[in-house]
């Protein structure tokens, strides 16, 4: 699985525009919806540089973010400090982690169970969310269906800000993989300007593989949502939300 490294440095700026706030609401009232207890003990997976983390944190989750990207954490416990948030992190890969104690709720965002590039790398992830979970507990997660792009042609995209510039191609190299090529320019203190590159790669998942995986892990599907809604996806939603119970 591919690590953030360079693009850690700037992902939080090109992230400014999410309301992660939102994304804290918005998995409560899931966790209502389903009758999850409030605030839970909580671990968010893929967590990055942890703003989702955060956001629990200050909804009152007692919550522990979790990465495989050390780059990536350190700036998670950079702001959980600056901010004076009580959120935990750890280093560990989302296909084969433990927990010391299992916890209520379990989610992760933002695209992070498309990097899981096997049938196999899911159905381990779920396994071990399965694992992490309390008997009846919640686990919370969204799928960006990248399908919807296997018409496009290749992209090429750029932002360019004073402190950084950042240029990503996009394009299918399979049939069911889409890959970003990303090189960055971020600023130094003295002025100068460092390169990096990275190659990451997101899955197209089906529904029929989700609910495989799931049962696999001994969870139990109980919702499946068009972003920030409550409506049943339809065959334009681009991202969907999934709740899965674990079974007694």
């Amino acid at each position: 699985m591919v690590q953030y490294s360079g693009l850690a440095v700037i992902y939080d700026q090109l992230m400014q525009s999410v309301d992660y706030d939102e994304w804290a609401e918005y998995i409560g009232e899931l966790t209502h919806r389903h009758g999850g207890i409030p605030r839970q003990n909580t671990l968010d997976v893929a967590c990055g540089t942890g703003t989702t983390t955060l956001a629990l944190a200050r909804a009152g989750y007692p919550v522990t973010g979790l990465d495989l990207s050390a780059e990536m954490l350190s700036f998670a416990r950079e702001k959980a400090e600056s901010q004076g948030a009580q959120a935990a992190f750890m280093q560990a890969d989302m296909r084969t982690f433990s927990l010391a104690e299992p916890v209520g709720l379990v989610v992760s965002f933002q695209d992070g169970i498309n990097y899981l590039l096997t049938a196999e790398d899911l159905t381990q992830t779920f396994s071990a969310v399965g694992k992490a979970l309390l008997p009846e507990g919640l686990f919370i997660f969204d799928i960006n269906r990248v399908d919807k792009l296997q018409d496009t042609k290749t992209e090429t995209s750029w932002v360019d800000c004073d402190d950084f510039t950042l240029i990503w191609e996009t394009r299918f190299v399979e049939q069911d993989i889409w890959e970003i090529a990303v090189t960055g320019f971020t600023k130094l203190k003295d002025g100068n300007y460092q390169k990096f590159s990275e190659v990451h790669k997101e899955r197209v998942i089906s529904e029929e593989e989700v609910q495989t995986s799931l049962h696999h892990a001994g969870l139990q599907l109980v919702g499946r949502y068009a972003a920030f809604s409550l409506d049943e996806p339809d065959f334009g939603t681009r991202r969907v939300f999934y709740v899965a119970r674990k079974e007694r």
